[in-house]
């Protein structure tokens, strides 16, 4: 039971933003009483602190997931993103924005989590992409770690990232292709070319 409120709750939460919607709005899509649902969380901020552990341990914990594959580090990663997609179903950045302004604490520490992931994820693409020969080997790997974390922090910035002129997942997206395009040598410019011309006709 208390697994499958984290999810429903997730899922409500991305879709009617974690400020709207409310413990009451869940116990009743749920079927279940106010008291069944708080003998489980004892309050809301006890049960977005675990949706964000849900969230972490599906797109941040497992950073093995986005390298997997037969395909090339860049076509698995552009694949399992798209897999991420599916799961979270998030086209807006107001869930974010209302967990960071009444949720700051856990927003915070969705952030320090996201970075140590982030860390985690570009080792393990800079080691496979190396290993198939795509990209360039004189990538100061520290530099390029501050600065990958920077901009993901930045795309949450609504003033930047307009929703009207960037969509949400465009924006993901497209931050991606323009790191991948820093990190590729020649081979790894035509693997990139192909994968995106391959991603751009499924949309």
């Amino acid at each position: 039971m208390k697994e499958e409120i984290v999810k429903r709750a997730l899922n409500d939460f991305i879709q009617y933003g974690f400020k709207t919607f409310t413990m009451d709005d869940l116990a009743n899509k749920m079927g279940i009483s106010k008291k069944t649902l708080y003998e489980h969380f004892p309050s809301k901020n006890d049960l977005v602190e675990a949706t964000l552990d849900y969230a972490l341990e599906i797109s941040c914990k497992n950073t093995d997931i986005f390298v997997q594959g037969e395909g090339s580090v860049i076509e698995n990663v552009y694949r399992n993103q798209k897999k991420v997609q599916e799961v979270f179903n998030i086209n807006s950045d107001r869930p974010i924005w209302e967990l960071q302004k009444y949720y700051p604490k856990t927003y915070e520490r969705m952030n320090v989590e996201t970075a140590k992931a982030d860390a985690i994820f570009i080792d393990k693409v800079m080691e496979r992409g190396i290993q198939e020969g795509l990209f360039r080997e004189d990538i100061n790997l520290k530099f390029f770690k501050i600065f990958y974390t920077a901009v993901q922090r930045m795309k949450a910035q609504s003033e930047l990232f307009t929703e009207t002129e960037f969509s949400f997942w465009e924006t993901i997206y497209t931050i991606l292709e323009y790191f991948f395009r820093i990190l590729v040598n020649e081979k790894g410019l035509k693997e990139l070319e192909r994968v995106l011309k391959e991603v751009k006709g499924k949309r």
